[in-house]
């Protein structure tokens, strides 16, 4: 009697085995399906005309993409004199030169010449797309800094180190300076499908001057203004002229005899000019004119 339940209860411990190894093994293989199967779009590639290829076009992205290197920039600290007045805010006219002098510190970048040297290779509606595309990202990663230093004076974003390392992020300096370079290029080169972008900026930039001489901290209205804000009269009205698609209208014909092909030396060594190209642009533009201009061309 006992080798019977001996025998039943093997019998029962093995149907328990086989039901559980029964339940089990269909699980197992819905892992193992699925982990042979890779998910479908790994293997999906870039639409075609999506990768750049052509030598021309990667050396001019490659210089543009320079552009925001601070290191490439002179030191033109000996031409930095403001004027304040009694409330600590600058006075037009020291803000105004200050202009002159950011867009001459551009000018003399050595990068600066490349890449119109390197967009005059190809046609202009790819000089268009790759630097809307340049503007854009610089554009992008300049704002999350400067928003998130305005929200927090104490982080001083005008206080950044002038060399990034060379596999770092540029710095916030370097793609505010690479925005104006891309909007000078823009203007010169008459790139009428950046138009748009550029009166964006223009928006944004009159945004920050409004939002910066409202603030109450001394030194947001003193540095903000001066090293932080897009608002350059010089490369904004430069931009929004030279790009402009409207420039038969009436309203405009004041300003085209103004906005002229200037020659611009690139670089000094022990005081002589070694290098010198032209490019058109404003190089005398008042906070009274730009706002004329924003007027006629329906700027917001």
């Amino acid at each position: 009697m006992k080798k019977v339940y001996i025998v039943v209860g093997i019998l029962v411990v093995l149907a328990v085995v086989h039901v559980f190894v029964a339940g089990c093994s269909p699980h197992k293989n819905a892992e193992n399906a699925s982990a042979d199967q890779s998910p479908s779009n790994t293997a999906i590639k870039e639409p075609p005309g999506k990768e750049i290829t052509d030598p021309k076009e990667l050396a001019a992205l490659g210089t543009m993409r320079q552009l925001s290197r601070m290191k490439e920039y002179p030191n033109l600290g000996a031409e930095m004199l403001y004027h304040l007045d009694d409330e600590g805010n600058y006075i037009a006219e020291s803000l105004y030169g200050h202009h002159r002098i950011e867009a001459n510190q551009i000018f003399r970048n050595r990068i600066f010449r490349d890449v119109l040297r390197d967009l005059g290779k190809l046609s202009k509606n790819r000089v268009s797309e790759l630097l809307a595309g340049e503007l854009e990202d610089a554009l992008s990663k300049y704002l999350e800094l400067y928003n998130g230093s305005f929200e927090n004076p104490s982080l001083k974003i005008f206080s950044v180190p002038v060399e990034e390392s060379a596999d770092g992020p540029p710095v916030f300096l370097g793609l505010r300076n690479k925005i104006f370079a891309l909007i000078l290029i823009a203007g010169s080169l008459e790139l009428t499908d950046i138009h748009e972008r550029i009166k964006n900026i223009d928006a944004i930039a009159k945004k920050q001057d409004i939002e910066i001489r409202r603030s109450e901290s001394k030194s947001v209205r003193t540095y903000y203004l001066l090293d932080a804000s897009l608002h350059n009269n010089l490369v904004l009205a430069s931009g929004l002229y030279g790009t402009s698609p409207r420039k038969g209208d009436a309203g405009l014909k004041p300003f085209g005899d103004r906005f002229a092909e200037r020659q611009v030396a690139n670089y000094f060594y022990y005081g002589n000019v070694t290098e010198s190209y032209n490019i058109r642009y404003f190089d005398k533009m008042t906070f009274k004119d730009l706002d004329e201009l924003r007027r006629v061309l329906g700027s917001p």
